[in-house]
């Protein structure tokens, strides 16, 4: 199997699994040669997790660790809590900077390391997330804490706030926004405020939020 063809099938089943009938993921282009591999600090993990995927993700990690070495992972250069930055990363698969273009939305994956939070951020896109790998735990507004793991879809509804944090195993999951793309995410905390939040699927915003 060609690694264009590693591609197409990895879309397709986070498309099967997100229940996605958008054309334009399961009729992909070239990968965008621009998009470049690119490792951050948290990376070190994605093996980890890549190795313990669910069941229902199984087939898709298995593809992701034949693409690994050409994956371009970001963060949002507005945030500065070092600390965080080297736990936390994410690649847009597809998207307005994703390794295959599209304008509509946004799919890619969030990877976080173990004991790390993701402090409370909102955004006024709707998101889903698609847990691949690791058992973490969701806040969703004002609710509890509540533990997740492989298989599991939590959904954002626009400008609800959410956080995440990990215990001794690393979180991957897959994302999708779907509308304001363009619209950076924002922490909620005061004290953190002064960073400027982490955004998603601009370089300048992070759709994993």
């Amino acid at each position: 199997m060609s690694i264009q063809d590693d591609w197409a099938v990895a879309l397709i089943k986070l498309a099967d699994l997100f229940g996605l009938t958008e054309p334009g993921i399961r009729h992909v282009g070239m990968v965008d040669a621009r998009c470049r591999p690119r490792v951050l600090a948290a990376v070190q993990h994605l093996p980890m997790a890549l190795d313990r995927a669910g069941p229902i993700a199984q087939p898709i990690c298995e593809i992701l660790l034949r693409l690994q070495h050409l994956l371009h992972w970001s963060q949002n250069p507005n945030y500065t809590d070092q600390d965080f930055l080297r736990g936390y990363a994410y690649c847009e698969l597809v998207g307005p900077h994703g390794h295959i273009q599209h304008r509509e939305l946004a799919l890619g994956l969030l990877l976080l390391q173990p004991r790390i939070t993701y402090p409370e951020h909102a955004h006024p896109a709707k998101e889903t997330y698609l847990v691949l790998s690791g058992h973490a735990q969701w806040k969703q507004g004002d609710g509890r804490w509540r533990a997740r793991g492989p298989g599991d879809l939590i959904t954002h509804a626009s400008a609800e706030s959410h956080a995440m944090r990990t215990k001794t195993e690393p979180l991957l999951a897959a994302y999708l926004w779907q509308d304001h793309l363009d619209v950076s995410a924002q922490l909620l905390n005061p004290v953190l405020r002064g960073t400027r939040g982490i955004s998603p699927t601009r370089k300048n915003h992070d759709p994993a939020q």
